[in-house]
């Protein structure tokens, strides 16, 4: 039966009432699962939470028990528990992002013969891994790329994630930009029309790669001041990607690349997450374009399947 205006039996219902104990527990779940440090003391949740000591007390001694949180007796500090990930897991199957990326990212490994991995946009701003994939000579036992350990979160911020800035609409991009040093901002904006254009960025290898990498993943617990120096500078210590002029100039030698991500869409053409391929080393400019097109490809592969 179509409803009408001004059926009776259509009537708005009350809402049910909230249930703050429900909401609170939620709450402690979801402060844990995105606090930037992975654990907190007892203190911290109450600080982030304004619950009282004993209540925030109360729920997360019945969440350890529960196996949905964890309990480090040396530091007091919580974190998520092997229960709660072991239901996450459980959840992941009808994940059709992570169902997908890790299909795509093991047809592309046994292909290519490098690392590859798909990071999410799990936040405006914070990226996390969804799946990744290690040819036999590369164990996950072995040093992995920084993005590829277990735990790694990281920041949408000037220089890197470009492929995710790229496609924004033009005010989340200029904000993208304003957080570079004023020096490096043309730049930053004539190369997201350049990943905009071509489909995929990527990423230069230099001998500080690793170390500006981890110095970005850092800044989170440093002062704001500070944070915003340190940014700048490394910001100015890179060479962001590869117009593509200075792709042709360099292409007799080789091309030294880590990383050449792709962007993958969700709903109204969000980039809600990218394929990212790891060779690491000096290519061809031919076996770039052909790696960088397959990577592009599988990542449109995964748009298809997303709702």
């Amino acid at each position: 039966m179509t409803p009408t205006v001004g059926d009776p039996s259509q009537t708005r219902q009350p809402a049910r009432p909230a249930s703050p104990p429900t909401a609170r527990v939620v709450h402690i779940v979801e402060l844990l699962a995105e606090s930037d440090r992975q654990s907190l003391t007892l203190a911290e949740i109450v600080r982030h939470t304004s619950l009282s000591r004993a209540t925030a007390h109360a729920i997360v001694s019945e969440l350890t028990a529960r196996g949905w949180l964890s309990r480090d007796p040396g530091s007091g500090r919580y974190g998520i528990g092997p229960d709660f990930l072991a239901l996450a897991r459980k959840a992941g199957g009808a994940d059709h992002l992570q169902r997908w990326a890790a299909t795509e990212t093991r047809a592309l490994c046994d292909r290519f013969g490098i690392p590859f991995f798909v990071a999410r946009r799990s936040s405006s701003d914070v990226l996390t891994l969804a799946a990744h994939a290690f040819p036999p000579h590369l164990t996950p036992g072995s040093e992995p790329h920084p993005w590829l350990r277990d735990g790694s979160r990281i920041r949408i911020r000037p220089p890197i994630c470009r492929e995710f800035v790229a496609f924004d609409p033009p005010a989340d991009r200029e904000a993208w930009v304003a957080r570079a040093s004023e020096s490096s901002r043309t730049r930053l904006r004539v190369v997201l029309d350049v990943v905009a254009e071509r489909g995929y960025s990527i990423e230069r290898m230099t001998d500080d790669h690793v170390a500006v990498i981890e110095a970005l993943g850092s800044l989170d617990t440093m002062p704001e001041t500070l944070r915003n120096r340190v940014g700048d500078l490394l910001t100015e210590l890179s060479v962001v990607d590869y117009l593509p002029e200075e792709l042709e100039s360099v292409a007799a030698d080789g091309i030294p690349v880590v990383t050449i991500g792709a962007p993958v869409f969700g709903e109204n053409r969000r980039v809600v997450a990218a394929m990212v391929a790891c060779p690491n080393t000096t290519l061809p400019l031919p076996e770039l374009r052909t790696l960088a097109e397959a990577t592009r490809a599988s990542a449109a592969a995964i748009s298809t399947h997303l709702p």
